[in-house]
């Protein structure tokens, strides 16, 4: 009897380590590693729209390139300058945060 129950407690010990390091891990790569990321852009001067929890710019990218006016094959111009191709939210974002 006092073997299963020190096997139950060890084995309840081992999955409460193992859910509390599961939990940092994802608080580390939710919260910790993003914001260490802005961080190092901030210092840079880079500043861009705040971010929502979870989904952080996602949202405003969909709205941008959905409104983003769309060119017809024929209209584009020969440009090594594709950013605004890729990402035509960007140029906004200059205009609003600087830089």
């Amino acid at each position: 009897m006092d073997l299963s129950l020190l096997l139950l407690k060890v084995m309840i010990t081992i999955s409460l380590l193992g859910f509390f390091s599961k939990l940092i891990q994802i608080c580390d790569a939710l919260i910790l590693i993003p914001e260490r990321l802005r961080s190092k852009l901030r210092k840079q001067g880079i500043r861009g729209p705040p971010p929502s929890f979870l989904l952080g710019n996602i949202n405003d990218i969909k709205k941008m390139k959905s409104t983003a006016s769309k060119t017809q094959p024929g209209e584009l111009a020969l440009t090594h300058n594709c950013s605004s191709a890729v990402f035509p939210f960007f140029g906004l974002w200059r205009k609003q945060y600087g830089n």
